[in-house]
């Protein structure tokens, strides 16, 4: 299967889908079309070229999906940079010893995960993000981060005096051989270990997406599947992004309550999932309906029972 070069999808995506919706955090009724998060990897990408970042640095982020973590591995990645995912419930060890380990030079973190980690124990980061509004909430001595940040929206207009269009969505030229991404196992048997991904290995997850018709321009996705692991990312983000999906994010423990009424709301073209959630969805939704015991009478009568399964589907 020929793969496409996986930083031009993404390049021509944001030009071809300017005007649609691409990010909405749920439930903060906030979305950012393609355009606008083209612009926002433009705004980073300013800051890491102030930063004088180079092609092969790395970057970690961890924290809920939402937009501006999607965003953060996008203006990674396309700036050439191999982008460090990972999972918000490790512990601030764990963090410590992955941020290290993988050399990241710049973190993207909430601000709640930052508050339990110490920055004495992360001597190679040089800037610390905030995955809420993009701040700087640390940089190491003699950095500058947070002087360019003030000063970011000049910077813009200089860089595009007549406002940035699509016609200024230009990435790095990188071959699809190139590592892009390391994906930190969960560490059951000791430290995390990194793996090595190349632009192949992800553009061979998204072009299957692409050429089985697994998701379209303007079709609709949930992302409540944790974005650090290679499943949700590939499906939820990273093909939906390159077609032109529109994704909501969720970034709540993904309870049965909470995912039958975001999946109400949103009503998704498809579902990434795993067997965990559908086990929990019918142990505390469908299992307590067909105990009732009116309803278990009434299943055991022919005919009735497959129009009674019929209903429960359909709901």
């Amino acid at each position: 299967m020929i793969k496409e070069n996986f930083i031009k999808l993404y390049e021509n995506s944001f030009r071809e889908n300017w005007d649609l919706p691409c990010y909405t955090d749920y439930g903060e009724n906030n979305t950012y079309t393609y355009g606008e998060v083209a612009r926002e990897i433009a705004r980073l990408h300013l800051v890491f070229k102030h930063c004088s970042l180079r092609r092969g640095d790395k970057i970690a982020v961890i924290g809920k999906n939402n937009a501006h973590w999607c965003i953060a591995y996008m203006a990674t990645v396309t700036y050439g940079g191999i982008i460090v995912p990972i999972l918000q419930d490790f512990n601030p060890n764990d963090v410590h010893h992955i941020v290290n380990h993988s050399e990241s030079v710049f973190l993207f973190t909430s601000d709640l995960i930052w508050e339990n980690l110490e920055e004495e124990k992360l001597p190679g980061i040089r800037g610390v993000f905030s995955l809420t509004d993009f701040r700087c909430l640390h940089q190491r001595d003699g950095e500058t981060v947070q002087k360019f940040l003030k000063h970011l929206p000049e910077e813009m207009e200089e860089k595009y005096p007549k406002g940035f269009s699509k016609e200024d969505v230009h990435y790095t030229t990188l071959s699809n051989d190139k590592v892009m991404l390391l994906n930190y196992t969960s560490g059951t048997t000791g430290f995390s270990k990194g793996v090595m991904l190349t632009g192949n290995n992800l553009a061979g997850n998204v072009t299957f997406g692409i050429r089985t018709g697994l998701l379209k321009r303007e079709d609709k996705v949930l992302s409540f599947l944790p974005l650090a692991h290679a499943y949700g990312c590939a499906f939820d983000f990273l093909t939906a992004t390159a077609v032109g999906t529109h994704v909501t994010l969720l970034g709540k423990v993904p309870s049965p309550k909470i995912i039958l009424k975001a999946f109400e709301e949103v009503k998704p073209n498809l579902i990434i999932t795993v067997p965990l959630v559908i086990e929990k969805i019918y142990k505390n939704v469908i299992q307590p309906l067909i105990n009732r015991k009116g309803m278990r009478w009434a299943l055991s009568i022919p005919l009735l029972d497959s129009q009674i399964y019929a209903q429960i589907r359909k709901n």
